[in-house]
């Protein structure tokens, strides 16, 4: 694994995080919890990525 990777990896789910707010009106509840994932998806590191990986994988193999 390598840093492009991780960086890719971090953009992706910053856009989806993103998306899921940009539909609607958004309260100052949502608001801090949109920033609060965002601080916590700044800190992600390597590991946490190959996690996330798993979990894909897990969730595909449960859909087939």
């Amino acid at each position: 694994m390598n840093e492009a990777e991780l960086r890719h990896w971090k953009s992706h789910m910053m856009v989806e995080l993103l998306l899921e707010f940009a539909g609607s009106a958004t309260t100052p509840d949502d608001t801090a919890k949109a920033y609060s994932r965002m601080e916590t998806l700044q800190a992600a590191t390597y590991e946490d990525l190959q996690q996330a990986k798993k979990a894909l994988a897990a969730r595909r193999a449960a859909a087939d």
